[in-house]
């Protein structure tokens, strides 16, 4: 058995125009978080920030589809939840086959579909990912989800919710 966490963004309190889009995600969809990443690790035995985290995002020097290392990632632990998914190791192995896919064939991030959730118009752009859209994916690539498609972060936590009650959200502090 293998284990995933989601990771889950929940917008700063305090408002800084740095967050804009941050903000703007969490008021258009109705929930605390406005991002969302996968944490790859041996659970076990590392300390809790090592590890890979696999997202879309448009921030900082990373563009598109990436992995990056978690001590970058989760250096203000205090703004992320979590919810520990373990899984058979065919799961797992069907959710790295797909992420490093994506991250191999890295085209940017989507803006495209990021408008979903900031206007009422909406053009797909099936090249390209946001993190929840990647998220969700990978994780019906495992079977752990079963509608693939571009969702909200929140809706990624609800639909861990209704699909896996034994599943808890947790807080890295």
């Amino acid at each position: 058995m293998k284990k995933i966490r989601v990771l889950f963004y929940k917008t700063p309190k305090k408002l800084k125009l740095k967050y804009i889009f941050n903000y703007l995600i969490s008021l258009r969809t109705w929930s605390k978080y406005s991002h969302v990443e996968l944490w790859t690790q041996d659970f076990k035995d590392l300390p809790f920030i090592h590890g890979t985290c696999w997202t879309s995002t448009m921030r900082d020097k990373d563009s598109g589809t990436v992995k990056r290392d978690a001590d970058s990632v989760l250096c203000h632990p205090e703004n992320w939840d979590y919810k520990e998914i373990t899984m058979f190791d065919r799961q797992y192995d069907s959710i790295m086959v797909y992420m490093e896919k994506e991250v191999l064939h890295n085209e940017g991030y989507s803006k495209w579909d990021i408008l979903k959730f900031l206007s009422p118009w909406h053009i797909d752009d099936t090249s390209r990912n946001i993190c929840s859209e990647f998220v969700n994916n990978a994780l019906v690539a495992g079977r752990i989800l079963y509608d693939s498609g571009i969702v909200s972060p929140g809706k990624v936590n609800s639909k861990l919710e209704d699909e896996h009650e034994e599943i808890e959200m947790e807080s890295l502090v």
